[in-house]
Parts: C-alpha cells; sequence; structure tokens
C-alpha cells in the first residue's frame, strides 16, 4: 500500500527516494524555485495566448490553430535558455546532490476540456506506468501544475496496482523507434493518435484512482513504475502542468530502484538525462539495459 508523504521534511534525498521506491508518493507545497519555473511556463504560455485567456482559448479556435500554437510552445519552453537553469535550482531546493542527479528537460503538457484535443501535442495519457515507455526503474517523476488544479485537471495514480502486473502492450514499444518517429509525429495527431503508446490491455479499476488537488507550483513526485493516467478534463478550462524526471547516479551504478513487475519494453531514455551540476550527457557506460534492469 503506497502512502502520501505531505510537506514532508527531514529526509535525504537518498531516504526520499528509498521511499519513493517502495511506492510512496510526495506532496510538497509551493517553493519559489517551483514557482520561478512555472512562472517561466506561465509567462510563455500567455504570450502564446496574447489574445485570449489560455485557460480558455479553445472556446474561442478552430482545434486546428490551437494546435498550431502549442505545439511551438512545447518545443519554445523545453528549449528555453533559462529551463535548465531553474530545473537545477528546483533540484538543489529539494537537497538533490547536483553532481550525482540527471535529469531530462521539462516538458509542457496540456489536457483540454472535453476532448476538444486528446492526441498528439494533446494527448490524454490512458493508464501506463512510464517503465512501459522504455524509462529506468530507477527514476522519479516530478509533476507540476502551471495553474492551480481542479479535481478532474489533475494526474491520476493508482496505487493499489504498485505491486500488481497488469497485462500490457510494452513489449511492442521500443524507445528508438519512438524517437525516430513517435515525437515527430505528434503535431501531426490531431484526430486520432496513432502512434505506438504502449496501453494496458486489460481494465483498470477506477476504484483504486488516487486524485492529489493542489495549488499552481506544487511538486507531486512519483516513481516511473507508478500506474497513473490523465484524468479527463470537464473542468471548463485547459489544464496545463510540466514535467521532468530524475535519476541518481548511485542507484544507477548499483541497481537500485522501483520493481519492474510487467514492463518488456526495449531500449532506454537514459541517454536523454543531462547531470543537473553542469548539463553534461549522461556516462555511455550507464547507457546499458543490462545494468539499468539489475535488481
Amino acid at each position: 500500500m503506497s502512502g502520501i508523504f505531505v510537506d514532508r521534511t527531514g529526509l535525504s534525498d537518498s531516504e526520499r527516494r528509498r521511499e519513493i521506491f517502495d511506492g510512496n508518493i510526495f506532496l510538497t507545497s509551493p517553493r519559489s524555485s517551483v514557482a520561478a519555473l512555472t512562472g517561466l511556463a506561465e509567462s510563455m504560455i500567455g504570450e502564446g495566448f496574447s489574445q485570449t485567456d489560455p485557460r480558455k482559448a479553445q472556446f474561442d479556435l478552430p482545434v486546428e490553430e490551437f494546435v498550431s500554437i502549442i505545439g511551438p510552445l512545447k518545443t519554445r519552453f523545453t528549449n528555453h535558455p533559462r529551463t535548465k537553469d531553474l530545473v537545477r535550482e528546483v533540484l538543489s531546493d529539494f537537497g538533490c546532490e547536483l553532481d550525482k542527479t540527471y535529469f531530462d528537460v521539462p516538458r509542457l503538457r496540456i489536457v483540454t476540456h472535453g476532448g476538444y484535443l486528446t492526441s498528439g501535442v494533446g494527448y490524454a495519457y490512458r493508464p501506463h506506468r512510464d517503465i512501459w515507455y522504455s524509462s529506468p526503474s530507477c527514476q522519479v517523476n516530478w509533476w507540476v501544475p502551471v495553474y492551480s488544479l481542479e479535481i478532474e485537471q489533475t494526474l491520476v495514480l493508482y496505487p493499489n496496482y504498485w505491486n500488481r502486473r497488469v497485462r500490457n502492450s510494452s513489449s511492442k514499444f521500443d524507445y528508438d523507434e519512438w524517437c525516430r518517429s513517435g515525437r515527430q509525429q505528434a503535431v501531426s495527431q490531431i484526430q486520432v493518435d496513432t502512434r505506438n503508446h504502449p496501453l494496458a490491455e486489460e481494465e483498470i479499476s477506477s476504484d483504486s484512482e488516487l486524485r492529489l488537488v493542489c495549488n499552481a507550483a506544487s511538486t507531486i513526485a512519483f516513481s516511473s513504475a507508478h500506474l497513473h493516467a490523465t484524468a479527463p478534463n470537464n473542468s471548463g478550462l485547459t489544464r496545463f502542468s510540466l514535467d521532468f524526471r530524475t535519476v541518481n547516479w548511485d542507484d544507477l551504478r548499483s541497481g537500485k530502484g522501483a520493481p519492474n513487475i510487467d514492463s518488456a519494453a526495449t531500449g532506454t531514455t537514459i541517454g536523454d538525462f543531462i547531470r543537473a551540476s553542469d548539463f553534461s550527457p549522461i556516462s555511455e557506460e550507464l547507457i546499458e539495459p543490462d545494468l539499468l534492469l539489475r535488481k
């Protein structure tokens, strides 16, 4: 059974990671370091939708025009020169050792109201574990709302599935192929998303849903092995959030991490990670599936 650590202090980063690898979830109230990152995102969102409230823009624009704004906006945020610096400040604020912590660049996520856009750049994720997408089992997911959430806007976690195997299609997912084609296709996927997302092949019980409703710039940290999904958004507003992921050098070297009970994905995302202290790429010796899967 997973626990929720709310504004827990007194734990080192290694202790927090150990709890996360045991299936526990951390919810942290807004901090100035996180607010600086969401502030950058909010200002860029405002620039992209300069003529209207970004959270209501979908009601004024054809979906094709909305996508033509969202696609470049997501890219600009990820590649903005300040984005990596602000993530480093967040990690430092949370007590991570910058020389041993690696992160992938943050991504801006958009979930529209009422099914206006559910594919491509606004893909509504069905229940999945990130390890089904070839993420390492020692990965920590950091999820942050740009605006305060309603219950229909947050992500859904399924903690009862932490130790429960789910029949899924991850054996058909190859990360190298995803990089070659899947990401590039996102902008063109407007009505239907035909990309090869790994999906659950059995019904996921809604009785096990957990939704953490929190303010803008709050942080939800959880394991890449947690089953989670996009909540159906019927709030009347588009949801904007950002997320990034971290791995620790010591965990990679020692094989520590959450249990991999049902993923058969091939390839690894670990080559996407950069060191927090100087943004250098991760060592090639760690980009070895056998090492990443070792328990």
